[in-house]
């Protein structure tokens, strides 16, 4: 587990999903937020770039708005010698659905001259 006691722009996250071998994983990482968007985590399981893992804020935050989301593994860094890979991650938006696909194709209007 990462050691360090405080961190600029960074959030203490339980990482969760299936690793390299498809085994169900569940660790405590700092979720780093480096300039803009771009997101970091060091884990110890390995992943496979393009993998889906959810990150919950820790601790639980009293509001009930403490639930998991979604993030893309972008790039996984090889393990430094104290066995921690970087991992660089995207969130995940979903879909929109074909419902509200077609309504949206619909609500267009077109004018012609």
């Amino acid at each position: 587990m990462d050691t360090r006691t405080a961190v600029v722009d960074g959030y203490r996250v339980e990482v969760s999903g299936w690793d390299a071998s498809e085994s169900f994983f569940v660790e405590k990482a700092w979720l780093d937020w480096g300039h803009g968007t771009q997101m970091e985590i060091k884990l110890r399981s390995i992943l496979r770039e393009g993998c889906v893992v959810f990150l919950r804020l820790m601790p639980p935050v009293d509001d009930g708005v403490n639930f998991p989301v979604a993030y893309r593994v972008l790039k996984v860094t090889a393990r430094d010698t104290d066995g921690w890979a970087r991992i660089f991650l995207a969130k995940l938006h979903p879909r929109a659905s074909y419902r509200e696909t077609a309504q949206a194709v619909s609500d267009t209007t077109v004018h012609v001259a």
